[in-house]
């Protein structure tokens, strides 16, 4: 049956106990699991809860073998980035935040800088729906066509100096976005791939993202 997977939401807060309560309307018979730090109070029933990081939860608990069919990432983190960054540390790279230069932030959407390497991105100027549908043609709240998807732009060839390694976040129910496992297992391939080179990590769905800066060197 469809309904008989495993979701991991990470974070048990606002947007994962959201996210917790969508999916167990959606999908009645799901084993739905939230890793939250501490002991959310608004979970709804038959949801399962692991107080831990969530990121080293993740680290550990990810193998290519684990029985979870959907990740829905609810921390204010790039989580895709932090998790990528502690598998290449113990697949032996050196990991070094790189800054995301002003000349780069030039080439996207309303670019806001949250740190010298990371960066959110959107087609927006506005807030958009919590309970977006993510229509594939045409824009929720305006009702406009959509521009080129922000994950396809930012995968494109024109950031000079840096190659872009991009996962896509998928719409799992309005509003709930998320990976697939085999998603993040493809960025750790492709990232390790390309030591010495500066790297643009990106999470992004068809209108919001977030970006990280990184660079890795093997270590002898």
């Amino acid at each position: 049956m469809v309904d008989q997977e495993t979701i991991w939401i990470l974070g048990g807060g606002q947007f994962g106990s959201r996210a917790a309560r969508i999916l167990r309307q959606q999908l009645p018979a799901a084993t739905i699991l939230v890793v939250d730090m501490h002991s959310p109070g608004n979970l709804p029933g038959g949801v399962e809860l692991v107080c831990d990081d969530c990121v080293n939860w993740l680290v550990n608990n990810l193998t290519t073998t684990a029985a979870v069919n959907k990740i829905v990432p609810a921390v204010p983190l790039h989580v895709a980035a932090e998790w990528l960054k502690k598998k290449l540390s113990l697949a032996g790279f050196c990991v070094q935040d790189v800054e995301i230069p002003d000349n780069v932030l030039r080439l996207l959407p309303h670019p806001f800088r949250i740190t010298p390497a990371q960066i959110a991105v959107s087609h927006a100027d506005f807030l958009c729906p919590p309970d977006c549908p993510e229509p594939e043609i045409f824009c929720t709240a305006t009702g406009l066509p959509r521009p080129l998807p922000l994950f396809q732009l930012l995968a494109s060839s024109i950031f000079a100096d840096f190659t872009p390694v991009i996962l896509r976040s998928r719409q799992f129910s309005s509003g709930v976005g998320g990976f697939y496992p085999a998603d993040l297992w493809t960025l750790l391939e492709h990232c390790q791939l390309r030591p010495a080179q500066p790297l643009l990590i990106g999470t992004a769905c068809l209108c919001h993202g977030i970006v990280d800066g990184i660079s890795l060197q093997m270590q002898n």
